[in-house]
């Protein structure tokens, strides 16, 4: 099964070394995903990296799901968020081992890394054609201190390259520029090809599967296993198979096949999951459409998705500026190592799931969460619903004025509508059908709704550079889709501030208020603090959303507004068909446009340029607010394992806690601890920026657990936000002055929670602000993959509840505390903790627990502390 040595392979006249697979008995039905997997540990094995690999090769052919193994992938992908966290905490690993007289030249990243500044940008400025440019010197004012460290970063750090701000996101970047699907490199005196592997520090990295590459999101800490040029440890997935049948239908989009893919996915129960896709229906979905689909992986809860690579990936790559002689390595090398997707065999997947997508309907999902999706036609009949859950109040039909801007607005009405996000984005069929719609909205003679805050932000400079190019962009202008920026933006809760009369209305008179956003999350709090409803949807329904101006309507029905003949317009009036969709997409998109807007990608221009950036080799902490050196170095070397005795719970939590909920992404809002502590250090409130941005700093971290303004703790059950019941005193606190006082009296905590906790993003600082506030253990029903490996890589101990079990089934109660025994205990072949629920009453309650540490590795990591502590005491 194993050869002893590498393979030779010539393509272009030039010899690869490489790991064949090709003769694997029966590889036909293996999952394409189970191929790469097995090809990576027998090109570990070759290279002295994995001496398990007969074991694990085995596990993965027998579909031995939860059974070890090692993934080493060939390349990081990250941002100025979770990147720079990542890079801190490295920084800081370096310095710590200086002291044990190691030379910090000798300590680099093994594998490269890509980091693109994309998560800084807010949309201050909006509707006029100088936004784009004004945001992006706003962002620079804001952030120059934590894009003067990335460019250090690249300067001082081997194979970390940083793309400045202005460019794009970095999924849509990598799609279209980073990615090579075939990867060729100088190994170890070979030169080695295989496929392109990559992981990131967004949850949102299996977008690149989209195009035949695997990766998929990791916390930074994890991501930091493979900068120390170690093997990430994982376990065999589960590979659920999607049969697709049949085409979408004339007017259906990729988003909403997607929001419905969210929803089915999630109903079936996917966590930890690697999804592929087959059948006749692939045939007709773009190299776009896939990666549409597979961007959302995170939302249905799958580690990654893999459409293998057949003619519409080399189309896509030829479109987007590839050579012609990459084009042949990845069609050559996918066709002899049986990774080009073959019609004619469906492999053999542990799961199969049937989608005939000409059942596909126009839909939305929201008000909260991902897979809440409502065909287009049910929409304005749930909105009253959607009030009662988030506001507890049915909609009035009280119109509120707003003072100085001679409007009034009311229940249901949209505030924000935001073309945004590389979910969509990157897709030329979803942007290129937003500008159309807008061009026949102008020529209609409609106009830009006043009461709506509109923006548009591509996920790269092609697809802006493409939509000014074919004439559109003047129309999306029009209605105030003016390009913004090129960056998250929306999605990521960077919708800049509403008009101060406008978020003071919505909240004196407790209006509910609505975004409608092309992206792929909205979870509570995250859009906007005054935003009490978010949807999903494409961004041709934003553009006719921001028209139609309140979500009470219904869009299939009711009129847009009265063209210039006096008539009225309808939604079927301005839709455009797939035919004048593909012909401006045929004739705009072209290689050229790619390789011209990608020559340029290292260039930030005079504002990169004018940076301050340190000349010496070993970091100098600056005294800042946004980066501050992390404490988790401290006490490595006398770290041990004790058992927990009587902690209090900090928090009861339901289902479907999301990482939003644990760090929240949004702005630092005045009343928060963060906001409190940056007051003290005499900063204004309009530069308090927004919790990602700070996430470099532990004491914001700290200050910012559990801090979304939307929290619902059950502690708390009649307050929403960011509080708690103290014990013994049964005095309700904000949770991190409850903290304090607990840390005071050298009481552990822990935290109790549903189904699905953290699922959402991948920022390990949901696992860290747990930590600093004190909490030693997460008890849950059930974790979301990355998040569960990201309290394991901060030493945090998850623990899950048995079948039956739960804070509503053991009738827990915030007045309980809660001893965990037997912890020194815990081992690959023992993993089962005895926790003893103390009533009030003096009655005990005793349950097992089971211990959520997946892999032998994952014990080693924790009873060390956590991941660097570990590289630490192994160095």
């Amino acid at each position: 099964m194993i050869p002893k040595t590498f393979k030779k392979l010539k393509i272009n006249n030039v010899e690869y070394d490489f790991a064949d697979i090709s003769n694997i008995n029966n590889i036909d039905k293996i999952p394409y995903t189970y191929r790469i997997l097995i090809e990576n540990i027998i090109r570990q094995n070759l290279l002295h990296r994995n001496n398990n690999s007969k074991e694990q090769i085995n596990s993965i052919l027998d579909k031995k799901i939860g059974q070890p193994i090692n993934f080493a992938p060939n390349r990081i992908l990250s941002h100025d968020i979770l990147g720079k966290v990542m890079l801190v905490d490295f920084i800081a690993y370096r310095e710590a081992l200086q002291k044990k007289g190691i030379d910090t030249k000798d300590i680099q990243p093994d594998v490269p890394i890509d980091l693109v500044i994309d998560h800084s940008l807010q949309v201050d400025y909006f509707g006029n054609e100088n936004a784009s440019k004004d945001n992006l010197k706003k962002e620079y004012e804001r952030n120059s201190e934590r894009f003067s460290f990335l460019r250090w970063c690249s300067k001082f750090l081997d194979k970390v390259n940083v793309i400045p701000p202005g460019v794009g996101i970095c999924h849509q970047v990598n799609i279209e520029y980073l990615s090579k699907v075939v990867w060729r490199e100088k190994k170890n005196d070979f030169n080695l090809i295989h496929p392109d592997t990559c992981i990131g520090t967004d949850s949102h990295t299996p977008m690149v599967n989209g195009i035949g590459v695997l990766g998929w999101g990791v916390g930074g800490v994890e991501a930091e296993i493979s900068m120390l040029g170690k093997t990430i440890p994982m376990t065999v997935p589960e590979v659920v198979g999607v049969n697709l049948k049949n085409s979408l239908k004339e007017g259906v989009t990729s988003t909403d096949l997607v929001l419905f893919i969210t929803q089915l996915l999630r109903q079936n129960k996917v966590v930890g999951s690697f999804i592929e896709f087959s059948g006749e229906g692939v045939e007709s979905l773009t190299a776009g459409d896939r990666a549409t689909i597979a961007n959302m992986a995170p939302e249905y809860g799958a580690t990654a998705v893999l459409f293998p690579v057949d003619n519409l990936t080399l189309d896509y790559l030829k479109m987007t500026g590839r050579t012609d002689e990459e084009i042949k390595v990845v069609e050559e090398y996918s066709k002899y190592q049986k990774l080009w997707r073959n019609p004619d065999v469906t492999p053999e997947y542990n799961r199969v799931l049937n989608l005939d997508l000409k059942f596909i309907e126009p839909c939305v999902s929201g008000p909260k969460n991902p897979e809440d999706k409502i065909n287009l036609n049910d929409f304005s009949k749930n909105i009253n619903a959607h009030s009662n859950m988030l506001y507890q109040k049915d909609l009035r039909e009280d119109k509120f004025n707003v003072p100085e801007l001679n409007y009034e607005i009311k229940d249901a009405d949209i505030m924000i509508a935001a073309i945004t996000s590389c979910t969509n984005t990157a897709n030329p069929k979803n942007v290129i059908a937003a500008g159309l719609i807008a061009k026949k909205l102008v020529e209609q003679g409609l106009k830009k709704n006043d009461k709506v805050k509109t923006s548009f932000a591509p996920g790269s400079k092609v697809t802006a550079e493409i939509l000014h190019k074919s004439g559109l962009q003047k129309y999306l202008d029009q209605l105030g889709f003016n390009v913004v920026g090129f960056g998250c933006t929306t999605c990521n809760g960077g919708s800049g501030p509403l008009d101060d009369n406008i978020a003071n209305t919505i909240e004196n008179e407790k209006v509910f208020s609505v975004a409608v956003l092309s992206g792929n999350r909205n979870f509570l709090g995250r859009i906007h603090p005054n935003i009490r409803a978010s949807y999903l949807a494409s961004p041709s329904l934003v553009v006719l959303f921001s028209i139609l101006g309140s979500v009470k309507k219904n869009i299939l029905k009711d009129s847009l507004g009265k063209n210039l003949n006096g008539q009225e317009v309808f939604m079927k009036d301005v839709w455009p068909s797939n035919d004048e969709v593909e012909k401006i997409i045929h004739e705009f998109y072209r290689a050229e446009t790619f390789r011209e807007k990608y020559d340029q990608v290292f260039d930030g221009g005079d504002l990169w340029e004018k940076l301050s950036v340190s000349d010496t080799e070993n970091y100098n902490w600056p005294e800042s607010t946004y980066i501050k050196k992390p404490p988790y170095f401290k006490n490595t070397e006398n770290y041990e394992v004790k058992d927990i005795n009587l902690a209090r719970p900090i928090v009861l939590l339901g289902d479907s806690i999301t990482t939003d909920h644990i760090s929240p992404s949004s702005s630092i809002t005045k009343g928060t601890a963060a906001s409190d502590y940056l007051n003290q250090l005499g900063i204004d409130a309009k530069d308090y920026n927004t919790y990602t941005t700070r996430r470099a700093n532990h004491e914001i971290v700290e200050r910012s657990t559990f801090a979304s303004l939307r929290l619902r703790n059950k502690m708390t059950p009649d307050q929403e936000g960011s509080f708690t019941i103290k014990y013994p005193e049964k005095k309700m606190m904000r949770i991190y002055e409850a903290s304090l006082e607990y840390k005071k009296e050298n009481k552990d905590l822990i935290v109790l929670a549903g189904e699905n906790y953290g699922c959402g993003s991948s920022r390990d600082v949901a696992a860290k602000g747990p930590l600093l506030i004190g909490v030693k253990a997460i008890v849950a029903k059930s974790f979301e993959r990355i998040h569960r490996s990201n309290l394991v890589g901060m030493g945090l101990l998850p623990l899950q509840f048995e079948k039956g079990q739960g804070i509503d089934e053991l009738k827990i109660d915030s007045s309980d505390q809660f001893s965990l025994t037997g912890l020194n205990k815990i081992s690959d072949d023992n993993k089962k903790v005895l926790m003893q629920i103390h009533k009030e009453t003096g009655d005990v309650i005793e349950v097992y627990l089971k211990v959520r540490l997946d892999v032998p590795e994952e014990v080693n990591f924790w009873k060390n502390g956590g991941i660097l502590p570990t590289a630490y005491k192994e160095a």
